[in-house]
């Protein structure tokens, strides 16, 4: 599918086909100008968008009125694997007899909360498919579907074709995988392990931007980052937490896309992870009030959505909030080798009174708490902290004395950095330990 003002692109798809090339020989399609064409006043989402769907919407019309009852369309952005014909082999030799629709490359939407569903080595079924440059069709059934689909006027603002196609996709993952009543129509959606055609550096038609190098997004083998690790910044209030947590910050590492907190000079929390710590448990509550498994699953979602950011960005992802230390088996039951723990160290009784005089000077406000609540909690934190790290000895632990950190901070910081495996500038650097202030000696 290819512009006409776009021959360059043209060439460089065609030059770069792997061989032996495992398809009947391309045929070109006239992609539709969306700027040359008039949008209905309902579409929201821009000309280049119109242009693909109506582009994709006349390949699939062309199919069922010339009886073609199977086709593979490649975008010219369209860039080939390593192995590609041979991972291709598998991935077909696999597929179940039922199959409609195969996408050959494209991005798996909320899969830490709805995971593609492994069917075979090669074979996932996906919960919601991201991007239209590779995919396959096949069968009548499957086609009229799947145009109905795409004719239906119930879109949504702004979305695109693949939005939509999404929703479809959501269907039979809803029904067959988490055991739903689906009535409406669906057809059976695969993707393969890993992505077997990625996005290659040319600038997009749709949103104008341009990629350094060919993009393969999250696999189903790992559509959830779980080969990315997670640092969790882990100890009660008062602690010194916030500053670790700057800190990295400072380093690069990803804490959240809006942090907030108590400090003054920056508390290092994500608002995102703070409301959803503060739903399940309360301050100054010790136990969540939903089920272990549901809180596996808000904390695990709200991580993947980071991790996938920090790899946008090549970087590592982090997140600190006190209640983590009690929710740190949970942590570990979402993420699990992935998980990494930066346990910040404070005698308990300092932390105690800190947290004491925080809640005397804000009486009556919903991080205040009386002097019994504070101790109760205080340790609830930490010992759920060290009984997880001394049951799950693999699990890879970074131990930052507060005292040490405030008196050597530069020390603590290689350390800090070397565990976290990233490579910050000097700048950053700098600023991480400029961050560290040696006053915060407060109560010990």
């Amino acid at each position: 599918m290819n512009l006409d003002r776009r021959d360059d692109r043209l060439q460089e798809w065609m030059r770069q086909l792997p061989e032996p090339w495992p398809f009947p020989e391309p045929e070109r399609f006239a992609a539709i100008e969306g700027r040359r064409v008039a949008t209905p006043p309902q579409w929201r989402a821009g000309n280049g968008a119109w242009g693909c769907y109506r582009s994709h919407l006349l390949i699939l019309e062309k199919c069922l009125l010339e009886h073609i009852n199977s086709y593979v369309v490649f975008e010219d952005d369209a860039g080939f694997g390593d192995d590609f014909c041979e991972r291709l082999q598998q991935f077909i030799a696999e597929l179940p007899a039922d199959w409609g629709m195969a996408y050959l490359g494209g991005q798996h939407l909320y899969a830490g909360k709805n995971p593609p569903h492994k069917v075979s080595e090669h074979v996932y079924r996906p919960y919601n498919v991201n991007r239209t440059h590779a995919f396959m069709v096949r069968g009548r059934d499957a086609m009229k579907t799947l145009y109905r689909h795409l004719t239906w006027n119930d879109w949504h603002s702004k979305h695109h074709i693949d939005h939509h196609l999404g929703r479809l996709i959501q269907r039979r993952y809803q029904a067959l995988v988490q055991g739903n009543n689906v009535q409406k129509e669906s057809i059976a959606v695969y993707t393969p392990d890993r992505w077997l055609v990625g996005q290659l550096p040319t600038k997009s038609n749709i949103c104008g931007r341009k990629w350094s190098q060919t993009r393969f997004f999250n696999d189903a083998k790992n559509a959830d980052h779980s080969d990315a690790p997670f640092f969790a910044v882990l100890g009660p209030h008062r602690a010194g937490t916030s500053c670790v947590a700057m800190v990295m910050h400072h380093l690069g590492v990803h804490m959240g896309n809006q942090l907030g907190g108590y400090e003054a000079t920056g508390g290092g929390e994500a608002v995102g992870l703070a409301q959803l710590c503060e739903k399940v448990m309360r301050f100054p509550a010790t136990d969540p009030n939903v089920s272990d498994e549901q809180l596996t699953q808000m904390l695990k979602s709200w991580i993947v959505s980071r991790k996938s950011e920090a790899n946008r960005d090549r970087t590592v992802a982090g997140a600190k909030y006190p209640h983590l230390c009690r929710f740190v088996n949970h942590l570990h039951a979402g993420l699990g080798d992935s998980l990494r723990i930066v346990s910040v160290e404070r005698d308990i009784e300092a932390s105690i009174r800190s947290l004491q005089n925080r809640s005397e000077k804000h009486r009556g406000q919903w991080f205040a708490a009386n002097d019994e609540e504070c101790e109760v909690l205080q340790r609830s934190l930490r010992d759920h902290r060290d009984n997880f790290i001394a049951e799950h000895p693999d699990v890879p632990v970074f131990r930052i004395e507060f005292a040490e950190l405030l008196t050597y901070p530069e020390e603590v910081i290689g350390n800090l950095v070397e565990f976290l495996g990233i490579t910050p500038t000097q700048e950053e650097i700098q600023s991480a330990i400029e961050h560290v202030n040696p006053d915060l000696r407060k109560f010990g």
